[in-house]
């Protein structure tokens, strides 16, 4: 209880450091443009929306999910803090004009994002390091396969910043050669004799079925449960956790991934758990299609400058056209042509034929390299929603040749093509460009399982923020 009642004071704290900064941007703002003798009549017309800037900036910060997160890496606290000073900006503007506050100074509108951002940059970067100094490291262990264990392992402890200890990984050494330990690879309640070479390499604590003695000899705080496991196994391990009130945290699978959000009812007095469609419903589809029209034309005409300047500057820096088309696959399969700006040299896959991509692909031209990093290259992919091949919050089109060969490895994959594919989407917000198509395949249809047009509106505003992160960006 202590230490959720120190968490909670600790999050109050920063709410109240983050609220008092963000309004005192607004006052350094007016102190820059009138001086210490600032005008009455200017300031009232701050005094009476600042309770209304507070409560838009505290909604903004809870968006961007900024109270507990100590195990992000800065980059990622620093491009939400971008996002909350952008859009509390456009709110401040709008409340000004909902109260009339003609008085309150568009130079103090303009000067304060910069004085707010570089106050909170300030502060949430000595922060995160004073906290990510003093929070306890959170032992961990793994259940799954041999290989699977190992590469969450490794991720807990690095995506973490070190704030999750893996005290072990417990195998499944039934499930076949991936599984299991080979002669002079791993030895039982020893470290891999491969360690000393850099490598992340965890002790075998056991098997599955002994997880009910490794959990009384480790004494972990939470238990991480890999998808690969099978129900038997996963089952074996929840009830071990829940039996010792010991945290239990799944990776789900495909079949766990359709589960999400069904419906109880009752059959006389048995309960029953309905499992939804993978699809949206026809008010939501029309509802979606409209936004679309309205969104994407807004975009174009709007983003029209951006693009006279990146298609020239496309053409000036290599041969081929502007534009590239490519054949994708949209809702049930549909082909058509999604057009991209160019980012390659032209005829990239003349020889090699459909190949995926790389984070750093030699194909790329210098303008290409840029305009892909900043997601430019997706704008003209505006005309394809307008077309109506595309939405603009969806699962991202694939080409067909790797669609067949995905569909061949992941059966389910065809799944995603139930709704219309988009320009951003969960996936892409939650994912890293090195992410498995397998893990992407499960936020398409987490995301199918969920929609709303709030979750849509929610993406969108995520998707800025991705925007700014380089490694997520690509």
């Amino acid at each position: 209880m202590d230490k959720r009642m120190n968490l909670l004071l600790l999050k109050l704290g920063f709410l109240l450091t983050d609220l008092a900064l963000i309004n005192l941007g607004y006052v350094l703002a007016f102190v820059l443009k009138f001086g210490w003798d600032i005008p009455h009549y200017n300031f009232v017309a701050y005094i009476s929306t600042w309770p209304w800037l507070s409560l838009s900036a505290l909604c903004f910060f809870c968006f961007y999910r900024l109270y507990g997160s100590y195990h992000w890496r800065w980059t990622e606290v620093f491009a939400s803090l971008v996002c909350v000073v952008f859009f509390q900006a456009l709110a401040a503007m709008a409340l000004s004009f909902f109260f009339r506050g003609f008085s309150f100074p568009r130079t103090v509108l303009l000067t304060a994002p910069f004085i707010q951002l570089a106050l909170l940059a300030l502060w949430r970067r000595a922060a995160w390091y004073i906290e990510r100094r003093i929070q306890a490291t959170r032992r961990v262990i793994v259940a799954g396969k041999l290989l699977d264990a190992l590469a969450l392992a490794e991720k807990l402890e690095s995506a973490t910043g070190r704030l999750m200890k893996v005290e072990g990984v417990v195998i499944d050494v039934l499930s076949g050669p991936d599984s299991t330990p080979q002669p002079g690879q791993f030895k039982m309640d020893g470290r891999n004799p491969g360690a000393g070479s850099g490598a992340f390499n965890p002790p075998v604590l056991g098997e599955v079925e002994d997880i009910c003695k490794v959990l009384v000899n480790v004494e972990p705080e939470e238990v991480f449960v890999c998808s690969t496991l099978s129900q038997e196994q996963k089952a074996r391990v929840v009830h071990a956790c829940v039996d010792k009130d010991i945290t239990v945290s799944l990776v789900p699978d495909l079949y766990e991934i359709m589960l999400a959000r069904v419906r109880l009812k009752q059959v006389d007095d048995v309960p029953v758990f309905t499992i939804g469609h993978l699809s949206i419903s026809l008010e939501y589809m029309f509802l979606k299609r409209v936004t679309d029209i309205a969104l994407s034309l807004l975009a174009l005409v709007l983003t029209a400058p951006l693009c006279l300047l990146v298609g020239a500057a496309v053409k000036l820096d290599s041969r081929g056209p502007v534009l590239y088309r490519q054949k994708r696959l949209t809702l049930q399969g549909k082909p058509f042509y999604l057009y991209k700006f160019r980012t390659m040299v032209d005829g990239a896959e003349r020889e090699s034929g459909p190949v995926l991509a790389t984070e750093n692909d030699p194909r790329l031209t210098r303008v290409g390299r840029l305009i892909r990093a900043a997601r430019i290259d997706e704008i003209p992919q505006l005309i394809n929603v307008l077309k109506g091949d595309m939405s603009i919050v969806g699962p991202r089109p694939e080409r067909p040749f790797f669609v067949n060969e995905l569909v061949k490895e992941i059966p389910e994959y065809a799944y995603r093509m139930n709704i219309k594919s988009g320009i951003t989407g969960l996936a892409q917000i939650s994912g890293r460009y090195s992410t498995t198509a397998e893990n992407k395949l499960k936020y398409d249809l987490l995301y199918t399982k969920s929609y709303s047009p709030a979750r849509d509106l929610a993406i969108l505003l995520q998707t800025i923020k991705v925007i700014l992160m380089k490694d997520r960006a690509s």
